[in-house]
């Protein structure tokens, strides 16, 4: 199951942080010091090492990198002594992932609760109530989105920002989680499952990115994506991926929305109603301006077109390009100045059965390391796999197979280990050696989708049996 090295891998890890720190301070999830890098609490005094070792929204943030370069502390020659830390079993199972900041863990389970824990013991120190849809003609969901985390743009006080399972989105104050406001994403039937909020706030320049998406297709609604103030909640823009009329339906924005480094904005779509997939903007990799105005779009081709084809997974940045999954089992790289395909590999089978691609590759600015679903490697068949690959052509460096599929997001941390998490009843979280794609250790925590994440030297894992964090014994 170990994978084979073609290539050295370089960290760049000064590079990469020094961007991050940038988007973070634009998004407004930390403060800036006079030197120009990130503070915890928006003052000169505060440290900007000590920020960046937090994890404030789905993927790390608006950049979608997924990748923690500060976290050197578990490294592949340590990772099999990983100790179980605490657990918290309330709101279990989870599909959102954890937001850890300022001694908290932030996250919204399937019973419809959302949960202020404690960083170090697990205990629930707030909790509030944002809604549960039943199962009608889709499965029951509670909270499936990822909070953010920042600080609000007129008290500076910090603020969650999350999509709760009754169609709002809301603003919690962190200290409490009381309610500052509350806006309409898109409010659910009370007879059939349509809107369903799977995707997670993104927080940048005083305004919040979200996706319009149905819960499972039964029925399809329009899709789109909204743009809301940081400040107070207001709408200020809108665009719907189809077109006005009682027959277009479709292209829901099930993924979280990308910011990339110039300030423009990406989503990704799914499919459109059975008469016409891509209709509009289905089925696409969208381009915006800051205020939601198209600005290009990339389709899949047609002769990769399938039914049921999503972009699940979430815009992510490398190079001069933006890339995403689609349940094709293809991963597209586009040009983000043309919007013209710069290449495309298979990830995984198409979907259905064990296949399908739904994962955003980690990137840490000199590869991408992308997992999914069932796949061949030399001749042997699994139903899951990671990979490493070249950002600039998509050359596989090393590729290891697993015994259950991938859909959730692989992360890694500066020290080169790679979490992915198994979608299976008796799954759980693979330690990965990202320099050589060799499992080094198997954390039995059970199915996995939620992606796993790198804060204050530990690890937190979040799934079907409870939230987990695991440590290093001299680090406990």
């Amino acid at each position: 199951m170990g994978g084979v090295r073609l290539r050295a891998v370089g960290l760049r890890v000064r590079s990469v942080t020094a961007l991050a720190s940038a988007v973070l301070i634009a998004a407004g999830l930390v403060g800036a010091t006079s030197s120009g890098v990130a503070s915890a609490d928006g003052s000169p005094a505060a440290s900007a090492a000590a920020r960046a070792t937090e994890w404030l929204g789905y993927l790390d943030g608006p950049l979608h990198t997924s990748y923690s370069p500060s976290q050197t502390l578990i490294t592949p020659a340590n990772a099999s002594s990983l100790t179980r830390q605490w657990t918290a079993a309330a709101g279990a199972p989870f599909t959102a992932s954890p937001t850890v900041t300022t001694g908290a863990v932030y996250i919204g389970g399937a019973n419809g609760i959302f949960y202020k824990l404690s960083e170090h013991t697990g205990k629930v120190l707030n909790e509030i109530n944002l809604g549960a849809q039943p199962a009608l003609t889709c499965a029951a969901e509670g909270i499936s989105s990822t909070a953010t985390v920042g600080y609000d743009p007129h008290g500076h006080a910090q603020t969650v920002y999350v999509a709760g399972g009754d169609g709002y989105l809301y603003a919690l104050r962190a200290s409490n989680l009381s309610v500052e406001w509350r806006s309409v994403i898109g409010i659910p039937s009370q007879t059939v499952n349509n809107y369903y909020d799977w995707s997670s706030p993104t927080v940048i320049n005083g305004r919040i990115y979200i996706g319009i998406s149905s819960s499972c297709d039964l029925p399809l609604i329009r899709g789109g994506v909204i743009e809301f103030s940081q400040a107070t909640g207001a709408k200020l823009a809108e665009y719907f991926t189809v077109p006005k009329g009682k027959r277009n339906v479709g292209g829901s924005v099930w993924s979280s929305i990308g910011v990339a480094p110039d300030g423009d904005v990406y989503a990704t779509t799914g499919n459109g109603p059975g008469r016409k997939p891509q209709l509009q903007s289905s089925e696409a990799i969208l381009k915006f301006s800051p205020s939601l105005k198209l600005l290009g779009s990339f389709h899949v081709p047609q002769k990769q077109v399938t039914t049921d084809g999503d972009f699940g997974a979430s815009p992510v940045f490398f190079g001069g390009d933006v890339g995403a999954c689609n349940k094709n089992g293809v991963f597209y790289a586009v040009r983000q100045s043309s919007m013209k395909l710069a290449w495309w590999k298979r990830i995984a089978k198409p979907n259905g059965g064990y296949g399908e691609c739904l994962a955003a590759p980690a990137d840490n600015g000199t590869d991408l390391f992308l997992a999914g679903a069932a796949t061949t490697i030399d001749g042997t068949a699994y139903l899951g796999s990671v990979q490493e690959r070249a950002p600039g052509n998509g050359k596989v460096v090393w590729e290891t197979g697993l015994p259950a599929k991938v859909l959730g997001s692989p992360a890694l941390d500066g020290g080169g280990v790679l979490t992915v998490g198994t979608y299976a009843a008796d799954g759980g979280v693979y330690l990965i050696n990202a320099a050589t794609g060799a499992i080094v250790e198997e954390l039995t925590t059970g199915q996995t989708f939620a992606q796993s994440v790198f804060a204050n030297d530990w690890l937190y894992t979040a799934t079907s049996s409870g939230v987990t964090v695991w440590g290093l014994p001299a680090a406990g």
